[in-house]
């Protein structure tokens, strides 16, 4: 059985490298808030997305009415041009 405490078999003290300590967490702290950042930007391009869904239903909405309002004053022309032909044959 191995002596506990070999540095043949055994691991450094844990204190031996505080640079690297400081380093891995300033890289974890950079990871934390990029993927804050990364998480903020997919909730606006979602607000974006649906925003612009709800601006294509408005446009659709507004465009049907416009289409029947067009095919009403069409109907409303040929309404008044019969009126109107009759007189002036007249």
């Amino acid at each position: 059985m191995p002596a506990r405490g070999n540095s043949a078999t055994s691991p450094r003290p844990s204190g031996r490298s505080p640079g690297l300590v400081t380093t891995t967490t300033e890289a974890a702290r950079e990871i934390e808030l990029s993927t804050k950042q990364q998480s903020t930007a997919v909730e606006q391009v979602n607000l974006a997305a649906t925003n612009v869904a709800q601006a294509s239903k408005e446009t659709e909405t507004s465009s049907r009415q416009t289409l029947l309002t067009a095919s009403q004053l069409a109907a409303i022309s040929n309404d008044l041009l019969r009126i109107i032909r009759p007189q002036a044959a007249a």
